[in-house]
Formats: C-alpha cells, sequence, structure tokens
C-alpha cells in the first residue's frame, strides 16, 4: 500500500533544490511503475491560468493569493516519491480539504493550458 494518495499535497524541489512547490496528488497510484498525476500551486501573476485561484485559509500553505498551474500537470512514479519522502529531498502537508479537491479535479479538465494527455489520463478516472 503506497503512502502516497489523493488528496495529499507534496513540497517538491521543483524546478531546483533551492525551488520548491506544493504539489496536489489527484489520482490514486496506478499502473507499472504506479504513477499519480500531480499539479502545483505557485504565486499568482498576470499571465496566470485563473482556472483555480486559492487564498490564505484555503489550505496552510498558501499565504498569498496563489493559482493551480495546470500546464505543468504530470505524472509522478510513486516510488520516487516515496523514496524523496525517506530521504527527507520532499515532505508531506495537510492535505487538502474535499471542496478544493473538487475544484481542482474540474479545473484540470477545463483549464485551456492542461496537457491533452494528462486530461486524456484523468477524464477516466475522475
Amino acid at each position: 500500500m503506497s503512502n502516497i494518495v489523493q488528496k495529499n499535497t507534496i513540497l517538491v524541489p521543483i524546478p531546483s533544490p533551492s525551488c520548491k512547490h506544493l504539489f496536489i496528488v489527484l489520482t490514486s497510484p496506478e499502473g507499472v511503475p504506479p504513477v499519480v498525476v500531480m499539479v502545483n500551486i505557485t504565486t499568482r501573476r498576470p499571465t496566470s491560468d485563473a482556472t483555480v485561484i486559492l487564498t490564505p485559509g484555503d489550505h496552510s500553505f498558501v499565504r498569498q493569493e496563489s493559482v493551480v498551474a495546470f500546464e505543468h500537470a504530470s505524472l509522478f512514479e510513486v516510488d520516487k516519491l516515496e523514496s524523496g519522502l525517506s530521504n527527507g529531498r520532499i515532505s508531506k502537508y495537510p492535505d487538502i480539504n474535499e471542496a478544493l479537491f473538487i475544484a481542482v479535479k474540474q479545473g484540470l479538465l477545463t483549464s485551456p493550458r492542461t496537457p491533452q494527455n494528462i486530461k486524456k489520463y484523468c477524464s477516466s478516472r475522475f
């Protein structure tokens, strides 16, 4: 049984070890090797995708107006995530609530910036 499940939030050092983003796990582990779809939260900018906007209080990690960066939605190997948790390179934060989870899943399917392969993968799993 995996420690990585839907609604988890995981702080991942992407794009570099000095720059970490909070990711939300949207799908259950599946496949060989097992993978999950994750999306990250980032500070809102004028050019950001405003499909899902977060404000302080939506999650303990969010301290300023932020967005879900659907353009970066991707498949992540569960084994690599669990390895990162074990060695301390990544860390878990509190899970998102059900209302936000539903909004992010709907946003992934409707955002014009979500990669088509991710939309297709998720549309049969949500």
